[in-house]
């Protein structure tokens, strides 16, 4: 089965950029707000309907973090874009805190999570 892995790599004061990779290939750059990132782990991923974004979005739950708080993976900017999501972009730039072509990034993720069951977010 396709899985991703989310590698944090670099970390700021508000933000935790990271690199996603599909069955081993590198994907897209991620963004997370340092100040409600969900904990390293193995999670089940799931496209569902998002009620907040009313769209198809890949939603990320473990034992851990339920599927009843709506983790998702999303287009967005920088960090003041999440509260505990995930945000997928094309391109990074660490010093201003931002992702770019996060709309790009979310449609694609969002196909190839139709085949994947399962998430591991690591420290790099």
């Amino acid at each position: 089965m396709a899985q991703l892995v989310l590698k944090r790599d670099i970390r700021t004061e508000k933000s935790v950029f990271g690199l996603l990779y599909f069955n081993g290939a590198l994907i897209c750059d991620t963004v997370e707000n340092a100040s409600k990132l969900i904990p390293c782990g193995v999670y089940s991923v799931k496209n569902s309907q998002s009620p907040k974004f009313k769209r198809e979005l890949p939603l990320i739950y473990n034992k851990d973090v339920p599927a009843s708080r709506g983790v998702r993976i999303h287009r967005g900017n920088s960090w003041r874009d999440s509260s505990a999501c995930v945000l997928v972009g094309m391109a990074r730039n660490p010093e201003k805190e931002i992702i770019t072509e996060s709309a790009l990034a979310e449609t694609m993720v969002t196909m190839l999570c139709r085949s994947v069951v399962s998430l591991v977010i690591c420290e790099e």
